[in-house]
């Protein structure tokens, strides 16, 4: 399936939250229990507050022939904040080019080291493009204890 991708508008923050619910409540299940992903993204963001979130970094969106296929922020200081794609397009390439794209953005920002704190999931991927675990990290929301690994990659 064809794939787009481009940089972020505002008129995508209503699409990314939902995304970024959906794919929590869905995807995120091999590594994660029912009341896990519920604690990790109780209902669909807030647009208001999740707009300055996405336009605050360098945001890419992935776009196939059904609309919105995925999305991924990278801040100024080299944090990957946000790594989502939906659920049918996991495994499809949609994460490989938008890390591709903001990959080449950070090199030529001039960025030296990448860091993210990335769910089971993410790990897998960010591995496979030679990141590497510093910790791993447990994170209480509400009484759900979620775990994550703090991953850094270094540029050039």
């Amino acid at each position: 399936m064809e794939l787009s991708v481009r940089p972020y508008e505002a008129s995508d923050a209503e699409a990314t939250a939902a995304l970024f619910h959906d794919t929590v409540r869905t995807a995120a299940g091999p590594g994660y229990s029912a009341a896990q992903r519920k604690a990790w993204s109780p209902e669909v963001p807030d647009t208001a507050s999740w707009h300055p979130r996405l336009a605050g970094a360098t945001t890419m969106i992935a776009e196939d022939g059904t609309g919105l296929a995925g999305f991924m922020s990278l801040r100024a200081d080299g944090y990957l904040d946000m790594a989502f794609v939906r659920a049918d397009r996991v495994g499809t390439g949609v994460a490989k080019a938008l890390y591709d794209s903001l990959l080449a953005q950070a090199e030529h920002s001039g960025i030296k080291r990448l860091t993210t704190d990335a769910s089971h999931l993410a790990r897998r991927f960010f591995e496979r493009q030679g990141w590497h675990v510093v910790r791993e990290q447990r994170q209480t929301r509400g009484d759900v204890e979620l775990t994550n690994f703090r991953m850094e990659r270094t540029l050039g």
